[in-house]
């Protein structure tokens, strides 16, 4: 039964992972709520191209969301 326990936690950790927060970004222009989670949904899906990983690392960005946040820098967001 601990067995159990311990493997629920665990996954309880690993997989409730909040997504990008709105509050976290800023856009260029006039975009709000509704559009940064449209563009996030966006860049979640293609975060893997290789487009979005060169741009990525040409804004400066490394590490494992790299290709996520050249897509969304493209959109016109910046973290904050």
């Amino acid at each position: 039964m601990s067995k159990a326990i311990y493997i629920i936690v665990v996954f309880n950790f690993l997989g409730c992972s909040e997504g990008p927060s709105f509050e976290k970004y800023l856009h260029e222009g006039n975009k709000g709520k509704k559009e940064f989670f449209l563009d996030s949904k966006k860049c979640e899906r293609n975060k893997d191209k290789y487009s979005n990983k060169i741009q990525g690392r040409e804004f400066g960005f490394e590490g494992k969301d790299t290709g996520y946040l050249g897509c969304m820098k493209l959109e016109g967001w910046s973290k904050k």
